[in-house]
């Protein structure tokens, strides 16, 4: 099945750069979670040659993001040189250049205790943030995409992305990812939904199915012969589908939902996998992870 194309250009190779602070940092963890291979502090003479192995590699990520400023000390001066030779050989991509007000920049280093990386230059936050605009005015020049983060929260700074970057039809795309997992290894930190199956019969108590998991045929079927299963099931899907638009306009790329039972093995994984089929056929992307299914019972 082919992917959605990413970017609005046609293009799979992105170049972040700009002022230190101004979001690099959290547009490349966003950029990541869409699928993109993501490289930070790559000094840029080395770009052509990476975007090559990425394309020979058969990645199955949506594109290249790589971040690339003053970070990389001298070796940041053929930027231009970089851009030229990308040009030269045909190559199609965008330059992402993030900006910001020097007050907000000054703001944001208090609030993480970190110093400029031309502070020990310059000796204070405010001159080492003037210097490097300085020094990046050209590069600010070739971006294809602006964005001033000034007063853009992570979530605002997402949806500029967005706007300036991503086609249409991929901004729409959600990612489902169904975990299944027992109760008794703990809860899974970063889920979105959480669901508790326990409250269906435990296969565990029927001999022939306890060495068994929710993936083996007869287990499912016990699964999901259950009373309330079917009823739970609907509950379910139609929770997540009331959903899903509102988690897009807000910058969400995916969705993780979790579904326990005792020890993870039996009625989460057989939901996690009913639910991640019904919607695939829905034409959602979903997918279903058993995090507990092969640990030992007991």
């Amino acid at each position: 099945m082919n992917q959605t194309p990413l970017f609005k250009q046609d293009a799979d190779l992105v170049i972040i750069t700009g002022l230190s602070g101004a979001g690099k940092s959290s547009a490349m963890r966003f950029l990541e979670d869409l699928g993109c291979y993501c490289v930070d502090n790559l000094p840029p003479s080395l770009i052509p040659a990476f975007y090559n192995l990425y394309q020979q590699s058969g990645s199955l990520s949506q594109g290249v993001v790589i971040a690339s400023d003053l970070r990389s000390g001298a070796l940041f001066d053929d930027f231009e040189t970089t851009v030229t030779s990308l040009r030269a050989s045909g190559t199609s991509f965008s330059i992402v250049y993030l900006d910001c007000a020097t007050d907000k920049l000054i703001s944001r280093y208090k609030e993480v205790r970190r110093n400029h990386p031309l502070q020990p230059l310059t000796g204070s936050t405010q001159d080492a943030i003037e210097e490097e605009r300085r020094r990046l005015d050209p590069i600010r020049a070739l971006a294809t995409n602006l964005i001033d983060t000034s007063d853009l929260s992570p979530a605002q700074l997402r949806k500029a992305i967005v706007k300036e970057l991503i086609a249409e039809e991929a901004s729409k795309v959600l990612t489902l990812d169904f975990v299944s997992f027992g109760f008794k290894y703990g809860l899974p930190r970063d889920v979105d939904f959480l669901f508790d199956l326990r409250f269906l019969p435990n296969p565990f108590y029927i001999p022939e199915l306890r060495p068994k998991t929710g993936e083996h045929i007869d287990v499912y079927r016990y699964v999901m012969k259950q009373q309330l299963a079917d009823p739970f099931f609907e509950k379910t899907v139609e929770l997540i589908e009331l959903t899903i638009e509102s988690f897009i306009k807000v910058g969400k790329t995916s969705l993780i939902i979790g579904l326990g039972c005792t020890g993870g093995r039996h009625r989460s994984v057989a939901f996690a996998m009913r639910l991640a089929d019904c919607f695939r056929d829905r034409g959602r992307k979903a997918h279903a992870h058993h995090r507990d299914a092969a640990k030992p019972q007991g």
